[in-house]
């Protein structure tokens, strides 16, 4: 993920505050990591093609590993 357009996942105390909600709610930490990654790919364009494509990868991998 590049450097600070997610603040908190670029400093440790965010990521510990992220993974431990991510934990509480059930939810994988890596799938959440790779889920703002794929919004964050996506800046600045105008038509956002494919993001929800990916989005449906990146849940059906997290169905699949339950």
């Amino acid at each position: 993920m590049a450097k600070n357009v997610v603040v908190l996942l670029d400093n440790p105390e965010g990521k510990a505050l992220i993974k431990q909600e991510c934990l509480s709610h059930n939810v994988s930490f890596p799938e959440f990591s790779e889920l703002v990654q794929a919004e964050v790919d996506q800046t600045g364009k105008q038509r956002k093609r494919g993001l929800f494509d990916t989005f449906d990868d990146i849940l059906d991998r997290i169905e699949i590993g339950e």
